[in-house]
């Protein structure tokens, strides 16, 4: 009995010294100066640029919305971009047929930027559908930056 209590004391002693040192391991230098984010977190930033929650994201949306609205006939001064939405929605229900021309008039200004873009880059557009525009873009974009053994070029 008595053993079994000693050995307790000592395998908890053993783990809170373990516990105490990690932390010193941590510390060694790894972080970067206080201000200055670390490459992981540039990398996220990076990644969430754009996303949804960002505040580019959300202002882009609201510049997208302004121009349905404006297409719609619909005021846009002093709206929320949750008002916005609600009042296209409706607008949208209302005029089906305008909310259809309106789309295939977007449609046809995205394959064009798609279409200037391939061949930019090199790439034919005869007969291309925008998902294939997209994916071709995407791939030699990718290839640009890897070099002829596929590892990631230098700068």
């Amino acid at each position: 009995m008595k053993r079994t209590w000693i050995n307790s004391i000592v395998l908890t002693a053993a783990g809170a010294l373990l516990l105490s040192v990690v932390p010193a391991f941590a510390q060694n230098g790894t972080h970067p100066p206080s201000g200055e984010p670390s490459q992981a977190e540039h990398h996220h930033m990076d990644r969430d640029k754009g996303k949804a929650g960002s505040e580019e994201h959300k202002a882009r949306k609201l510049e997208h919305l302004k121009e349905a609205a404006k297409y719609f006939g619909i005021s846009t001064e002093g709206k929320t971009a949750q008002q916005l939405h609600e009042e296209l929605k409706a607008a949208r229900t209302k005029d089906k047929a305008k909310w259809e021309q309106f789309k295939a008039e977007h449609k046809a200004m995205r394959m064009a930027k798609l279409q200037e873009k391939a061949k930019s880059l090199g790439i034919s557009t005869e007969g291309k559908s925008m998902k294939q525009l997209c994916q071709e873009i995407h791939d030699a974009r990718a290839g640009k930056s890897k070099g002829k053994d596929g590892a990631a070029a230098s700068k």
